[in-house]
């Protein structure tokens, strides 16, 4: 009998420890997975160049183009719709918000780059350079986890 009581007892701590754990398994593979489709996207977004500029030696972007096809390829890597909310069957349950998107095409490089406030992306750039910022709440399946949002920074340069 003690054994059962035992058993009920520890039931549900070991029901809330599973569930924390697969939340924090989740949380890690979503953050990798929003770095690598967000390195996608900058790179597809900067291979948007103007050529009578390339012609001329410089490397200048279409800032129109180049935004229309990173939105674009975050559609296609994380499964949403034009307006970058989640496809129904995907793993994301809330709406992707592009918070910082810039072009970097002139300056001394090597150059440190800092997006500032409130986001705080950092990186050195070698080259031109597309830089964009992504904000999304973490999806709480089980509902253990603090509710937070990922902000991931990605960045795709030129090396000359």
């Amino acid at each position: 009998m003690k054994w059962v009581i035992m058993l009920l007892l520890l039931t549900p701590i070991f029901l809330i420890y599973s569930s924390w754990n697969h939340d924090e398994a989740l949380q890690t593979k979503l953050k990798a997975q929003l770095k690598d489709g967000m390195d996608l996207a900058t790179h597809d977004a900067s291979l948007q160049i103007l050529q009578e500029e390339l012609e001329k030696g410089s490397i200048k972007f279409n800032p129109l183009e180049a935004q229309k096809v990173l939105r674009q390829s975050m559609q296609t890597s994380f499964k949403l719709d034009g307006l970058l909310k989640p496809l129904p069957g995907g793993i994301w349950l809330n709406d992707f918000d592009l918070v910082w998107f810039e072009l970097v095409e002139s300056g001394v490089f090597p150059q440190v780059y800092h997006s500032g406030p409130p986001y705080y992306y950092s990186d050195t750039l070698k080259g031109p350079s597309v830089i964009a910022i992504v904000k999304v709440k973490h999806p709480r399946y089980y509902g253990v986890s603090d509710t937070f949002d990922y902000v991931v920074g990605s960045s795709h340069e030129y090396v000359r």
